[in-house]
């Protein structure tokens, strides 16, 4: 009689502990929805009903799943293998806290850098680490630490909570209803992005990589195999909101400058080999020349994209645009206010300097990159201070031209890129060369050649992003580039 009452205690223990880690789940799926809550507003939120409708119902099933997810790869063997509460309580706490804090710091990454963390990327956390550290300072760590020991403590209080309350939650009437409203938000937000995917309705389209371990499914291969959609239409109408055609076209007459450049500045561009970077900074701190620095210019490794960029200020797509009037910056301005030099291995800053009120820019190209575009060093002198933000070739000369020859209404009727001083960290950097249409948002770099996305990475560490297609990013990029083309 007392092994069977003995037997039926173990067994009642191991019932109770698995209903314990249910509702300990459910208390870390309110916080993971307090927490990822912050997602919204890293991200352009929906225009429709339908979009909103989305969103709410993704963002419950997403993080629903992601929790039960965690306990039965974490709570649950520890459970079986070692059913005793005192150990399952204190070691699922600890593990919850970590996860939540893993969450935090996703957010922080998303909102910062443009994309989710992967559980074997040290690079991405360091990334995060940059960024916040540059606007927080010591701060970082401080909040990185309150938030820990706030989630902590919230996990040691849910935990005591629910296994002194865990047969009112047994008889909690409406248990059975809440966990089968969550398995529908599930499934019904997977049906919805198949039928988003299908129709492309950028409204849900564009929240595909929001959240993070989000891999919705896609309508192409489920919906071809049976048949209901045509895929060369799909892929038709699925390229067209990436696709950047570089035939000749029509585009919009450039505004003649109204401003006296005369006495203005001149800019000097030197474009030289990576190699020479440390002789060329080595001599601006010998003389007390000041400079800024920038590490995030986007660069072409095609030279005439990059030459273009330079003395246009537009992006590579205006190469191939039928235009009435001259798009170089030195034949607008009837003046010689722009100089380019193109060096390889040797160059004497000393002899080609020049003089001192002239502005200057020293770009370091890679002549061996692999990448058609690419990230690289600036140094720039006679400049405004700026943001640590990527810029491009086109920031470069819409700066010199609005500061330096005091011109604003120039690069407000001809130019697409702001000024370095005005480039902000959400803006999307787009250019163009030999048909492959680049686009950089926060930290996310993005190549498509004929509307396919062929290449999607980290802009700073060139590590491959394994999310869908932002095609809200994608949307922002094409309409930008396409500013000055006229549609027919």
């Amino acid at each position: 009689m007392v092994i069977n009452l003995q037997g039926q205690h173990d067994t009642e223990r191991s019932f109770n502990l698995l209903a314990w880690g249910h509702w300990f789940t459910f208390a870390n799926l309110i916080l993971a929805l307090v927490v990822s809550f912050f997602y919204f507003s890293g991200s352009p939120l929906p225009e429709t009903f339908i979009g909103w409708f989305y969103l709410l119902i993704t963002w419950v099933g997403h993080f629903a799943f992601i929790s039960l997810s965690c306990f039965i790869l974490t709570i649950f063997p520890v459970i079986t293998l070692f059913p005793y509460k005192r150990h399952i309580r204190g070691v699922s706490a600890i593990m919850a806290a970590f996860f939540q804090l893993f969450l935090f710091l996703d957010v922080l990454a998303y909102r910062g850098l443009g994309y989710h963390l992967s559980t074997s990327s040290v690079d991405q956390l360091s990334e995060v680490e940059d960024v916040y550290l540059a606007s927080l300072g010591g701060g970082y760590w401080v909040l990185l630490l309150v938030m820990f020991i706030g989630i902590l403590c919230y996990q040691f209080l849910v935990s005591n909570l629910t296994w002194k309350r865990i047969h009112q939650l047994q008889n909690y009437r409406f248990k059975n209803q809440i966990a089968t409203g969550l398995v529908i938000c599930f499934g019904l937000s997977h049906a919805m992005h198949l039928w988003g995917d299908a129709t492309v309705n950028t409204d849900i389209a564009k929240q595909s990589a929001m959240f993070p371990a989000s891999y919705p499914l896609t309508a192409k291969s489920l919906l071809v195999r049976h048949g209901l959609i045509d895929i060369n239409e799909y892929n038709q109408n699925k390229s067209k909101f990436a696709f950047v055609s570089n035939r000749e076209f029509e585009m919009r007459p450039t505004i003649a400058p109204s401003c006296d450049v005369t006495d203005k500045p001149n800019l000097h561009i030197y474009l030289l080999d990576a190699s020479i970077e440390p002789k060329v900074k080595s001599w601006l701190q010998a003389n007390n020349i000041a400079s800024s620095h920038s590490h995030q210019l986007s660069f072409s490794t095609d030279m005439d994209t990059n030459l273009f960029n330079l003395n246009t200020g537009l992006p590579g797509i205006y190469r191939y645009a039928n235009s009435d009037t001259p798009l170089e910056i030195n034949k607008l301005f009837d003046q010689q206010k722009l100089t380019i030099q193109i060096h390889q291995q040797t160059f004497d800053i000393e002899q080609d300097f020049g003089k001192l009120s002239d502005h200057r820019v020293f770009l370091f190209y890679q002549s061996k990159s692999e990448q058609l575009f690419y990230r690289t060093t600036a140094i720039f002198v006679g400049f405004e201070s700026f943001g640590d933000v990527p810029i491009s070739a086109q920031n470069i000369v819409a700066s010199y031209i609005d500061k330096g020859l005091n011109c604003p209404e120039f690069v407000r009727d001809n130019l697409l890129d702001s000024t370095l001083e005005d480039v902000q960290f959400t803006d999307v950097a787009s250019n163009y060369s030999d048909g492959y249409f680049h686009l950089i948002y926060k930290d996310k770099s993005m190549l498509f050649s004929k509307g396919q996305l062929v290449s999607n990475k980290t802009f700073s560490t060139n590590k491959n992003v394994n999310e869908p297609m932002d095609i809200e990013a994608v949307h922002k990029a094409i309409v930008k580039i396409n500013g000055r083309r006229i549609t027919k």
